[in-house]
């Protein structure tokens, strides 16, 4: 029963620890890499990526075009 209880207790001081980061969390070091931990679409287990400022801007601007070349292209398929 003592075991039961100890391993209850764990557990869920586990479960706070990890509860209490924050999943938007964003950080920086001296070499300039931001590191964020993002969940993968299909997971639920996030994963650290880490990105110069330059990659990160790359990477920005090539999510921008792709939504305004979405946008341009049905904007163009309802005028026929």
């Amino acid at each position: 029963m003592s075991l039961r209880i100890s391993v209850v207790a764990l557990s869920t001081v586990l479960l706070f620890g990890c509860a209490s980061q924050s999943e938007d969390q964003v950080a920086s070091n001296e070499d300039g890499m931001f590191c964020e931990m993002t969940k993968p679409t299909g997971s639920n287990i996030p994963k650290r990526v880490c990105l110069t400022a330059e990659q990160k801007a790359q990477q920005e601007k090539a999510g921008q075009d792709y939504v305004n070349q979405q946008r341009n292209r049905a904007t163009t398929s309802s005028m026929n």
